[in-house]
């Protein structure tokens, strides 16, 4: 069954023994805005720490835009563009500020890391994810410091499963 973001939070949830959340839209739950906002979060720093084959995107961009050698930031490049909307980190290595990529080449073959729904999210990633987000959650919600131990010290046996069994799926 496709995982859902709520599906997600309420397993980091459990993981630090915390109620599961039913009603999200429950405004007196003062809960909901730390696991939102940590959520997010966290959402952005997993997809960002490896080029998960689930969230690795190719993209073709035409750069029509030519650079005033005046507003060159690197003094070098000849055009700019802007990267598309999900990047969330780069595998291709490209001179970057911002959104905006700087290049000698008219056309660009970029592969990065994208933003993708829940959905599909790789069951391993899953593993991996509700354990790191518990443990961005534990300090804020249970402040437990043995659990925080436990937490850390999975999280980094679960992230090199996940890396490996995603390695094999995704030869980078």
């Amino acid at each position: 069954m496709p995982m859902t973001a709520n599906d997600l939070k309420n397993l980091a949830l459990t993981e630090i023994n915390h109620e599961i959340i039913t009603d999200w839209n429950d405004q007196s739950n003062t809960d909901i805005p730390i696991v939102n906002t940590q959520y997010k979060l966290a959402v952005i720093i997993g997809l960002a720490k490896y080029p998960w084959s689930f969230a690795t995107k190719s993209a073709v961009l035409t750069l029509d835009q030519e650079i005033d050698p005046e507003t060159d930031p690197f003094q070098k490049f000849k055009y700019v563009t802007e990267l598309p909307e999900d990047v969330i980190g780069y595998v291709a290595a490209y001179q970057t500020i911002g959104k905006k990529i700087y290049t000698n080449h008219q056309t660009l073959y970029l592969k990065y890391v994208g933003t993708v729904p829940e959905s599909e999210y790789s069951a391993e990633y899953v593993d991996w994810f509700k354990t790191f987000f518990a443990a961005r959650l534990n300090p804020y919600l249970n402040g437990d410091m043995q659990r925080q131990q436990v937490l850390e010290t999975q999280e980094m046996v679960l992230f090199k499963a996940a890396k490996n069994i995603d390695s094999k799926l995704n030869k980078h």
